[in-house]
């Protein structure tokens, strides 16, 4: 018989209702089975939720193999077999043409075209280098598979494609969100040396952002390899919040590479700090090792000792000992070689919020978290018991703002910080209401969480630029504080918005 037209491949890949696709897991392949769609040119449409790991695979690593497979009988069996590279379609019209297509061969398409959620999906678009059907009477017959190559295809794609997808990887493993919880009380602790001196050394200041900055990345990333053969095991979904970068699990950089890395940016974070300790003095070691003792056995591979798995509350003491009070005053000690009360008594509330942002961030994991071993607080305790003190870390930080003015170790300036109240507000209320019930219910006591501790912290900083500066420049910095605190809250409610509207979807 002889071979067939592009029509009659086309033809039966539209009678097609799923397809076998597969993609690269670092050389191990993984395979999901998703509506598509076709066009004249061969092009395959599938679409898929924002921030999904396939969709994240696609955009680090985009070749893929395709296999659709129709007939009950075998001697009535067809398939067509496509390889090709996969592309995140971002311009509004290709979305538009991806979304016309699929919206009668996927129910997901259709559920979100009713809703008007469109925008919460990803459309990706198959672009083939090989298309091969077979017939398997004529293959048995010992007739040809029928072929077609799309040689421009594979031209169309530039090394620097691949770059800029590996680049995309290392900074979602870098995470660099997380990195407000460093910002923060640097920040602070600059700001407090400013008010207590009256002069900061910029380039000592900066030197000890880069250090704090390279010793948390790279403690995620340590966190990430020793994580990565339990979660493994860790067959729940992604989600907003949900703990690590899983780069090691959707097969974007190895593991191998994550723990090189993370280490090196941690021994370089260690010359930072061996260099302030020359230039501040020796009372700046006991917090560099504190913090590096921390980050190295925060968490451990599966049966190893880890200080989350040690007792009850050890790992929100060691986050909030690191990433509020000694950050803070170390900031303030390489500016002026000593320590203060005042540093201590104002790092405080930083110190319980962000423990507040570990603690939050465990909800949605804990029954992933209690199956692979991992011994968090709200694993140990119970929601009900670890909401509570949630509330408890919330009012405490507030009552601490609210007296240090009173017993004259912050000026009334201080009271600023309250601006950031509402979204505490808001995140125990959504704990309160949300915290034994479905995992993406708890997500908007997340977000809150995280913009309360970011927002707070910055209100705490300009408390103290208002007494020392100008009111140019601390307008200024509130107006850039404002601007980043938009752009966060932004970024985390697409996120949220993502999750409830395909949860709406299927609702309906």
């Amino acid at each position: 018989m002889a071979l067939r037209s592009k029509e009659e491949v086309i033809e039966f890949l539209s009678r097609a209702e799923v397809a076998a696709i597969g993609t690269s897991n670092m050389g191990s392949p993984r395979q999901r089975m998703m509506h598509f769609a076709v066009d004249e040119h061969f092009n395959i449409y599938v679409t898929s939720m924002k921030g999904d790991p396939k969709v994240i695979q696609w955009s680090n690593i985009p070749e893929t193999a395709l296999l659709i497979h129709k007939g009950e009988e075998f001697l009535q069996m067809e398939e067509c077999e496509i390889i090709g590279r996969a592309e995140v379609l971002k311009d509004q019209g290709e979305r538009d043409v991806a979304a016309e297509l699929l919206k009668t061969r996927s129910p997901i398409v259709a559920q979100f075209t009713e809703i008007g959620a469109l925008d919460r999906l990803e459309f990706i678009r198959i672009n083939p280098f090989t298309v091969k059907y077979r017939f398997v009477p004529e293959i048995l017959q010992g007739e040809p598979p029928t072929v077609f190559d799309f040689s421009e295809n594979r031209q169309s794609f530039s090394v620097w494609d691949d770059v800029r997808a590996k680049a995309r990887a290392w900074k979602e493993a870098v995470r660099p969100l997380s990195l407000t919880a460093t910002l923060v009380p640097i920040l602070l602790g600059g700001a407090l040396a400013l008010s207590s001196t009256h002069q900061l050394n910029f380039g000592i200041f900066l030197l000890t952002l880069i250090g704090a900055v390279m010793i948390q990345a790279g403690t995620n990333m340590i966190n990430d390899w020793k994580d990565a053969e339990r979660d493994g095991e860790n067959s729940t979904g992604m989600r907003p919040f949900t703990g690590g970068s899983r780069m090691i699990q959707l097969g974007l950089i190895s593991r191998s590479d994550m723990g090189f890395f993370g280490l090196l940016l941690t021994v370089i974070a260690t010359l930072i700090g061996i260099y302030l300790i020359v230039i501040s003095g020796w009372g700046l070691t006991p917090l560099i090792l504190y913090g590096i003792i921390a980050g190295l056995f925060y968490t451990s591979e599966k049966g190893k000792f880890s200080f989350i798995n040690m007792a009850p509350g050890i790992a929100e003491v060691l986050i909030a000992t690191t990433y509020g009070v000694f950050m803070t005053m170390g900031a303030f000690f390489v500016q002026t070689g000593t320590y203060s009360l005042q540093v201590f008594l104002i790092s405080l509330p930083v110190a319980l919020f962000i423990s507040n942002v570990l603690l939050i961030n465990q909800f949605p994991d804990a029954e992933s978290d209690a199956k692979t071993g991992k011994n968090t607080l709200v694993v140990r305790i119970g929601k009900r018991r670890a909401k509570n003190i949630l509330i408890s870390c919330f009012l405490a930080g507030y009552v601490i703002i609210g007296i240090l003015p009173l017993l004259d170790y912050a000026p009334y300036t201080l009271y600023f910080a309250f601006l950031s109240l509402p979204f505490a507000l808001q995140a125990i209320r959504y704990a309160w209401k949300n915290y034994d019930k479905n995992a993406a219910d708890i997500i908007p006591s997340n977000a809150h969480t995280a913009i309360n501790h970011l927002f707070n912290g910055l209100l705490l900083v300009f408390a103290f630029l208002l007494t020392e500066l100008d009111i140019i420049i601390p307008i200024l910095y509130l107006a850039a504080s404002l601007l980043l605190i938009f752009w966060v809250w932004n970024y985390i409610e697409r996120q949220r918005k993502v999750m409830n509207d395909f949860r709406n979807a299927f609702k309906n």
